[in-house]
């Protein structure tokens, strides 16, 4: 499973998911994001495969989002395509469909698609120089799967404080709020993410994947109608034309 940006490798049971775009800071392409998914499954349906690791390439970012290189207008014209099965195109879904544990290491900035990778991972490392944030809002956008999953992480209050505002949150805090599940030294990110593979493999598969199954039933439903609206609105165009054009947006009154 390679595309570029993305590459799928498997080694001692083992899935190795790797993030390397580092000339556009690893965003991701939907090309990226089909692969994501494709990789997932491939991963669950490979008897050989035990646990799946998510990593990015570089010492700044992780995933800083989706690639809005294409600008409003290939955005307009290209909605009603891109929407019209978004449920299933989407590969955070899959994280919480799939038996196999999702183990993923945070090397820097983690925001949009990045947090959502996160939010749906079943294990998180993060270095100590990684930050988070809910930016969507900045460009008058949504996502589904945010407003359902993060308050399930860090709390109600703290999740609407980081949707309305989109501040980061840095390591640290991440860690204290229980956004991740720990936070070392980044030159110790690659170790503690063999820790954590080793100390996942002393509890027995079979319990590991009932203890998934009952975590992802106990979630809340994603409200897939609310984000497709929201994509569709003057907002998303104006906040997609202001990003292009490197001016702040023109928000009018709702």
């Amino acid at each position: 499973m390679q595309v570029p940006g993305l590459r799928y490798t498997v080694d001692d049971g083992v899935a190795s998911i790797v993030i390397d775009r580092p000339e556009k800071a690893n965003a991701l392409t939907m090309e990226m994001y089909e692969a994501l998914n494709r990789s997932l499954w491939e991963a669950e349906l490979d008897d050989g495969v035990e646990l799946v690791t998510i990593t990015a390439t570089g010492d700044e970012y992780f995933v800083p989002g989706g690639d809005l290189g294409g600008g409003a207008d290939a955005w307009e014209a290209n909605v009603p395509e891109r929407l019209a099965h978004v449920e299933g195109d989407f590969p955070y879904a899959t994280f919480e469909r799939t038996s196999k544990l999702v183990l993923t290491a945070v090397n820097g900035a983690c925001q949009a698609a990045g947090l959502i990778i996160v939010l749906m991972s079943d294990l998180v490392v993060a270095s100590d120089r990684a930050r988070f944030r809910v930016p969507e809002g900045l460009r008058g956008l949504v996502d589904p799967f945010v407003p359902v999953r993060l308050p399930a992480h860090v709390g109600l209050a703290r999740a609407r404080w980081m949707m309305y505002t989109a501040e980061d949150v840095d390591a640290p805090e991440a860690e204290r709020i229980g956004l991740v599940g720990r936070v070392v030294p980044h030159a110790e990110l690659e170790a503690a993410l063999r820790e954590a593979i080793r100390a996942v493999r002393r509890v027995a598969p079979g319990a590991r994947e009932r203890y998934k199954r009952m975590l992802s039933a106990s979630l809340p439903a994603v409200r897939y109608e609310e984000f497709l609206a929201q994509m569709r609105s003057d907002e998303a165009l104006e906040g997609m034309r202001s990003f292009t054009e490197k001016r702040p947006p023109a928000w009018r009154p709702a």
